[in-house]
């Protein structure tokens, strides 16, 4: 069930741009920036810690990478928000998906990979058929 989850999510955000690479958890070393990596947050109904079957909700984190500019980072950041923002996800075995942007932090610098990074964090409902 969580692959299934997992895969609509990056089927919805891949859809950001075809020239940005997008990946799970960490990008290739021979990756061109600027790229988006993205995982699973958490996977279990928050406060109550119920089992998966019982899931109403998931988040995910969404990092966006670039070495050039907080202005490259912003720019590949509102492709994102484009697709992702209140988007519904095509999931097998759910209806009623919805995804919300619930965080975006500062971007920041990384002086050892001279890269700029953007987090953003998302909420995303499911509606078990």
């Amino acid at each position: 069930m969580i692959v299934a989850v997992l895969t609509g999510f990056y089927n919805k955000l891949v859809t950001y741009s075809g020239s940005y690479g997008t990946y799970q958890i960490k990008a290739p070393q021979s990756a061109s920036l600027p790229y988006v990596t993205f995982g699973l947050e958490t996977d279990r109904p928050m406060g109550t810690f119920a089992s998966q079957e019982a899931m109403e909700d998931l988040t995910f984190w969404v990092n966006v990478f670039s070495e050039t500019s907080t202005a490259s980072v912003a720019t590949v950041a509102d492709l994102v928000f484009a697709v992702m923002d209140d988007a519904t996800l095509t999931v097998s075995g759910y209806t009623g998906m919805k995804c919300v942007r619930e965080f975006i932090g500062s971007t920041t610098w990384d002086m050892d990979t001279n890269t700029f990074m953007l987090p953003i964090r998302y909420r995303v409902w499911l509606d078990k058929t």
